[in-house]
């Protein structure tokens, strides 16, 4: 059985669940007939403290015999393991200060840590590898498929413009697939929320349709942004014309093309996004973890050859 998660960082009856509850109706009707499970969470409703930076949970991953998990007792488990369990997620949350409120900042910096997605394919082979250790939950090392809903009252983009970036920070360690994602700003203006209704509920639609196909099959079809990878707007000028996508952390030129100033960025310098496997890997060589794994070259064959078929 699928399952299909809807997180809600925002009031109980506001905007936040509105649209979140459109787009995971319109996902159970295009799951009839298949063997999908729905949930939501309103997760302010939950008490998710921020990170203190112990460093308990990469211990745990690296201990090869313990599972991972935070050593504060509050809600954060109960999310985690919810997060983990689903197969497609659907997240909503408000935009207070140009970004996505405080509580879900604090969830991702308490859960991306230990679950860097080749952090954790590395020290699970090594457990394999090795007499006496423990496999890690087959939830950790699944594909998660997510779609985002930042939703903003203001009527201007600008004034939610680090919104959609920053929910992409949700499903980056994990090397979530991100299906689909909406700029819900302008959300109390009647005409505008009808139209983002529909566009949830095409959300929820292909959230289904996703579930079915392999990661390679799924394709974007809504904004798409100036970056290829993210479809998020933000630049990072380099100097010159070389610059950055702060989000993928790929880099690309500006070039003029067909009278139109646009961002341009190669197709290697797209697979090294930090939102693909390339790019969760790259961190770890970057970290210098390279020696902890004798069989290295080996693991990233295997682990390639797994994403793949993903």
């Amino acid at each position: 059985m699928k399952k299909i998660l809807g997180l809600n960082f925002g009031r109980a009856h506001g905007n936040c669940r509105k649209f979140l509850d459109a787009a995971m109706e319109a996902a159970k009707k295009e799951a009839e007939g298949k063997d999908v499970e729905f949930e939501i969470i309103d997760c302010m409703k939950l008490k998710i403290t921020h990170c203190i930076g112990c460093g308990a949970c990469s211990r745990k991953l690296q201990s090869g015999v313990e599972q991972i998990s935070c050593i504060q007792k509050d809600d954060f488990e109960a999310l985690s393991d919810a997060v983990l369990a689903a197969d497609g997620i659907i997240l909503a949350a408000p935009v207070y200060v140009l970004a996505q409120t405080g509580q879900l900042k604090n969830f991702i910096d308490r859960f991306g840590p230990a679950h860097d997605k080749a952090y954790m394919l590395f020290e699970n082979a090594l457990r394999e590898d090795t007499e006496g250790f423990v496999p890690l939950p087959e939830n950790c090392l699944k594909r998660h498929l997510v779609s985002y809903i930042s939703v903003g009252g203001a009527t201007t983009q600008n004034w939610v413009s680090y919104g959609l970036p920053s929910m992409n920070l949700f499903g980056m360690s994990l090397n979530m697939k991100v299906v689909d994602q909406l700029d819900a700003y302008g959300s109390y203006v009647p005409d505008r929320a009808r139209m983002l209704t529909e566009q949830s509920e095409r959300m929820g639609r292909r959230m289904v349709d996703a579930l079915d196909m392999k990661t390679s099959e799924i394709t974007w079809e809504s904004d798409p942004g100036t970056c290829p990878v993210c479809h998020c707007n933000e630049v990072t000028m380099m100097g010159h014309n070389k610059i950055s996508c702060p989000i993928c952390g790929i880099y690309g030129e500006l070039k003029m093309v067909d009278g139109e100033i646009k961002a341009v960025y190669s197709k290697e310098q797209q697979d090294r996004s930090r939102l693909k496997f390339t790019g969760v890997m790259e961190h770890q060589v970057e970290l210098n973890r390279r020696d902890r794994y004798p069989k290295f070259d080996e693991y990233v064959a295997k682990f390639r050859a797994m994403q793949d078929e993903m």
